[in-house]
């Protein structure tokens, strides 16, 4: 737990001092300005290119037009969690060399004592990286809600002390389904009303929430919208997801052919966010290989551009 508290001098200073100060220089330069010009900052999940190497997977964004990544720090992700103080550094010079930045680590961080939560944020802090995204919050649905969402309460601000020491950000994505918290977005609501979106924010993932309420989610928007600090961006249908199924499920599908209405959406949001990072998310090839990933990846963004009104 001492690892946990350790205050700002005390993170900077280490071996990897002088490779973080690089970085982070670097690091900030970019943010001064998206690739594109625009007023938003946009990057993709890698999760379905993690098979290429640091340069390679740089070289990839850079061609496509991205920002940065969001990069996964978690069990089975593109770096362990055990090995971010090591390969992270390495990773976000390959970056840097490209202009690009680590714009958010994917974590399974929910609090404090999450395992090897300590020297994620400790190495993030040092390399300027500002953002992580949380693991889900899940509900045991044979028991009462209320009193499972009072016990995460403390926790949340907690970890909102945390990130308030390390000068790094955690970013709860919204996920449909009831067993998760944040599903309908009332319950998320409540447990950031008192927290400043600097500490714990919301990613705000259009796809999940048309998924869950349908029609609804311009409440579910309106509701969460003072916490929001990213955009989530894929689509899907309704289908059946395997052969025997009888009721119809949300399907991963590419973007600007399912359910979610992007032209309206995206008219608000941007009437509502000047700028934003915004992370695109491909997940309908998962076992179609890297190249394929890649190519759809380059497409929806292609798609995401137009629907902002900007050129791809």
């Amino acid at each position: 737990m001492n690892e946990l508290r350790l205050n700002r001098r005390q993170f900077v200073a280490g071996t990897s001092a002088a490779l973080a100060a690089s970085v982070l220089s670097a690091s900030r330069a970019n943010a001064q300005e998206s690739t594109q010009g625009s007023p938003y900052e946009y990057c993709t999940f890698i999760k379905f290119l993690q098979d290429l190497p640091y340069e390679q997977l740089a070289q990839t964004l850079k061609g496509i037009g991205f920002d940065g990544a969001e990069v996964t720090v978690r069990k089975k992700g593109y770096i362990l969690p055990e090995a971010a103080a090591d390969e992270l550094p390495k990773l976000a010079e390959v970056f840097a060399n490209h202009d690009l930045k680590i714009n958010i680590l994917t974590t399974d961080i929910v609090g404090i004592d999450s395992p090897h939560a300590g020297s994620i944020l400790k190495t993030a802090s040092e390399l300027g990286i500002e953002n992580y995204r949380m693991g889900y919050c899940r509900y045991d649905m044979a028991a009462p809600i209320l009193p499972q969402l009072a016990s995460l309460k403390p926790k949340f601000k907690e970890l909102a002390a945390l990130n308030r020491e390390t000068r790094t950000s955690a970013l709860y994505h919204n996920h449909s389904g009831g067993k998760y918290v944040g599903g309908t977005f009332w319950d998320l609501r409540q447990l950031l009303s008192d927290i400043p979106r600097e500490e714990i924010g919301c990613v705000f993932d259009i796809r999940h929430a048309v998924a869950e309420g349908s029609g609804a989610w311009p409440i579910f928007y309106d509701i969460i919208k003072p916490h929001i600090a990213a955009l989530a961006v894929k689509d899907f249908n309704w289908a059946l997801k395997k052969e025997g199924d009888t009721r119809l499920s949300p399907v991963h599908c590419p973007l600007g052919k399912g359910q979610v209405d992007y032209e309206t959406f995206l008219q608000r949001f941007k009437q509502d966010f000047d700028t934003s990072l915004i992370t695109l998310h491909v997940e309908y090839l998962r076992d179609a290989g890297t190249e394929t990933n890649r190519a759809a990846i380059k497409r929806d963004f292609g798609v995401l551009r137009k629907a902002m009104g900007e050129k791809s």
